[in-house]
């Protein structure tokens, strides 16, 4: 397991940063409805994530943020919300006091899609103002190729792919009794509706319903966050010449 920042203390954290650790990494998500999957899908994936890369990174983990900008399901009953502009400022205001204490890489691994926009804006403010290097991973988009592979269909909301991700990560968290396929509503373009009329979005007709397959599942989840390492190591190499 990885060290956790909230379980060093002061003289611990003292001693491995920057001098050992320069780089953090930092799950994020929010509280939304995940048709049968938990209502803290998206933070738990990024967890889980960051917990299998963390060591290889050579990262120290900092503690998830649980809330972020919920809106097509926040009327579901359990989901939570910050507006965007508070959501910006915080992500920014983390990230600043991080970089203060002594990291000068900064890797997020966010969960959901409804602030996309404020988590690179925040990232771009602080490698602009505070000179640090930062990488964003929006870990479903990243790993969407896997997901075809073994699935043979894209994820959408809740559907195949987090669901696999979550079943991989703490089986308790997926309900399978629970579910149908009614609960699910594919994506059209050029349709907004307020609130969202499922819990479970398809990428299209038909495609992307959660499969529980428990050993697809795992394996999806350790192809996802070896190739989300890959890439970070990558790119850290890159870094170094800049």
């Amino acid at each position: 397991m990885p060290y956790k920042l909230d379980e060093l203390n002061w003289m611990e954290f003292k001693e491995l940063v920057p001098k050992k650790f320069q780089t953090v990494i930092i799950p994020v998500g929010t509280i939304e409805a995940h048709g049968v999957t938990s209502l803290g899908t998206d933070t738990q994936i990024s967890v889980k994530l960051c917990e299998m890369i963390a060591d290889d990174l050579k990262a120290i983990m900092a503690p998830p943020i649980h809330y972020g900008v919920t809106r097509t399901l926040y009327s579901y009953p359990g989901s939570l919300t910050v507006t965007s502009e508070t959501f910006e400022r915080y992500v920014t205001e983390i990230l600043e006091s991080i970089v203060d204490k002594g990291f000068r890489q900064v890797v997020v691994i966010n969960g959901h899609g409804g602030h996309l926009r404020e988590l690179d804006a925040a990232s771009l403010k602080i490698n602009r103002t505070l000179k640090a290097k930062v990488a964003v991973v929006h870990w479903w988009m990243f790993c969407e190729d896997i997901a075809k592979e073994l699935f043979g269909q894209l994820g959408g909301h809740a559907g195949v792919d987090e669901t696999a991700a979550i079943l991989a990560t703490d089986r308790k968290l997926v309900k399978k009794q629970r579910f149908t396929k009614e609960m699910a509503f594919p994506y059209q373009k050029g349709l907004t509706v307020y609130p969202g009329p499922a819990t479970i979005y398809l990428p299209k007709e038909g495609e992307g319903y959660p499969d529980f397959d428990e050993k697809k599942a795992k394996l999806f989840l350790k192809r996802s966050a070896d190739k989300i390492k890959k890439t970070l190591l990558d790119i850290f190499k890159r870094w170094e010449r800049i």
